[in-house]
């Protein structure tokens, strides 16, 4: 039996629930976790924690002792390094692309120091065995980026947002407000403040403005929190704590519109969930995402428009997309699709 194992890095809801989803499909005594971090208690204790120097050693036997070695999100600095010296490891390395860990090529603070650790990056990417990403449009992006020849499997992680905890909601009981999500976190890369000033011409309208801001960069959340209380007043309603699954389901089932703005693929679970629940959905139409979403068939709109639409047309969607679209939501992006892309994974 093949042993697999997964790298991490530090605390995140996606890790949390990627691992109870290798707990209850897959064989335990063949998947061993690793995290790099210390124990914050977001995990159960059958989990490897690497946080001192001394216990590198460890972490590359258990890599060397192991078939194969999937990476969740090439983030760790201290990894890049390992890899680097390591380089029998790579093609047995299966590197699963979050977004920001590719897009680092592309967004990174230029400086002397950030040079030398992408030199390295792209040493290391270059000859890495596999890419595991859901939107093949990054994949195709790493080749380009760094000439690697890494072999392209598709999966997904499971969803923090569960769709049947908030499918047939009635919304009958809302009154006549239309409610508008912009971005999913505080990070810069949203462009929240953008989105803003083009909606302003709305203002008038009986709206109320949605903006998760509670993990990400906080002086960027304090930016956008000034903006949108001088520019809507009481209509801006900032998330500014971390809300459990269960109450973040509920937010997005009361919106009407959501906008991503983003630069690149992010907010993919905000995003299938929303076109899931019957939501208008914009973002940029030049980004992977706005590729990959047309191709599963799915209609989505793009950020570009929004001068050019009234308010009218900003807010309407045709029933019948919407039913098209929560029709290929369920079956492109199940439970046992997902699954079924990871079993192929671990068997290849």
């Amino acid at each position: 039996m093949n042993k697999i194992l997964h790298i991490m890095s530090g605390s995140s809801i996606y890790n949390s629930k990627f691992i109870n989803f290798l707990n209850c499909f897959f064989d335990n005594d063949r998947h061993k976790i690793v995290v790099i971090g210390s124990n914050n208690g977001s995990y159960d204790s059958n989990i490897t924690f690497i946080n001192k120097k001394k216990q590198v050693f460890e972490l590359i036997e258990l890599m060397k002792n192991s078939d194969k070695i999937i990476i969740h999100g090439l983030f760790s600095y201290h990894l890049v390094l390992l890899l680097f010296g390591q380089p029998k490891l790579l093609k047995k390395s299966y590197w699963v692309i979050w977004g920001g860990d590719l897009y680092y090529y592309k967004f990174r603070d230029k400086s002397f120091k950030s040079n030398i650790y992408e030199f390295i990056r792209r040493k290391v990417i270059k000859n890495i065995g596999h890419i595991v990403a859901l939107v093949e449009g990054d994949y195709e992006l790493a080749k380009k980026w760094y000439k690697t020849q890494a072999v392209y499997h598709e999966a997904f992680y499971p969803n923090t947002i569960i769709f049947e905890n908030i499918d047939k909601t009635n919304n009958s009981i809302k009154n006549n407000k239309k409610i508008i999500q912009i971005g999913n976190s505080a990070d810069p890369q949203n462009r929240h403040i953008e989105i803003l000033d083009k909606l302003l011409r709305f203002g008038e309208n009986d709206i109320e403005i949605v903006v998760p801001l509670s993990y990400g960069d906080r002086k960027w959340a304090k930016e956008v929190i000034e903006n949108g209380k001088r520019l809507y007043g009481d209509k801006f309603r900032p998330l500014e704590s971390f809300l459990p699954p269960e109450e973040y389901q509920k937010v997005l089932d009361s919106v009407d519109v959501a906008i991503f703005n983003h630069d690149r693929q992010q907010a993919l679970g905000n995003i299938l969930a929303l076109l899931h629940l019957g939501k208008k959905v914009f973002i940029k139409n030049d980004i992977t995402t706005w590729d990959f979403l047309n191709k599963k068939g799915l209609t989505v709109y793009s950020t570009y428009d929004i001068d050019k639409l009234s308010f009218e047309e900003f807010i309407f969607m045709d029933e019948s997309l919407k039913e098209k679209n929560r029709q290929i939501i369920e079956k492109e992006f199940s439970e046992e699709k997902c699954v079924e892309l990871w079993k192929n994974i671990f068997n290849s």
